[in-house]
């Protein structure tokens, strides 16, 4: 909530960047919050168990980055997750049959496109193209046809309301303040 609305001594910092990590550290202080916030404060007697959504596309080393930030923020036990895997379970997809079922997961900074059956991925395909370069486009958009400045928090919020991958009958409208 804070990029693009603080003051010139205070940096707003994205420990992310496309769908893996970029900044340790603060990456490992972000999941550390995390857990703390999930727990209410409290201290932990038993460290937490974490499962992680991860891109299809990433590499060993980036999977172990991601372990370890959790494992430095305390956690017993990390696993990994493919994210269309994830976006599969969230959705109610039946993938343990013998059917294939597509899901197009688009994240911020990664798309991965999946045909899942029998509880696994069959086919995939990932890209490092996502919803970051989406409101970009939307920013550089009104840029050059309105004149308009707006920052990437306008920008997501505009691509989540009225955005949509399908023309429309009615185009919609949406107030910037």
């Amino acid at each position: 909530e804070m990029l693009g609305k603080t003051p010139a001594d205070v940096l707003a910092i994205k420990p992310m960047r496309d769908g893996v990590i970029a900044d340790f550290e603060i990456a490992e202080k972000m999941l550390d919050y995390f857990i703390k916030k999930s727990t209410d404060n409290r201290v932990l007697l038993i460290r937490p168990r974490i499962v992680i959504g991860i891109p299809t596309g990433i590499t060993q080393v980036e999977r172990r980055a991601v372990k370890d930030v959790a494992m430095r923020a305390k956690a017993s036990e990390v696993y990994l997750v493919q994210q269309p895997v994830s976006a599969s379970i969230g959705a109610d997809l039946p993938i343990s049959e013998p059917t294939g079922n597509m899901i197009v997961d688009i994240g911020g900074g990664t798309t991965d496109i999946a045909v899942i059956s029998m509880n696994g991925i069959v086919f995939n395909h990932h890209i490092r193209i996502a919803g970051n370069e989406m409101d970009e486009a939307i920013i550089q958009y009104l840029k050059k046809k309105y004149n308009l400045l707006i920052g990437e928090r306008s920008a997501e919020q505009l691509k989540m309301e009225i955005g949509s991958a399908y023309p429309l009958d009615e185009p919609m409208t949406q107030e910037i303040k």
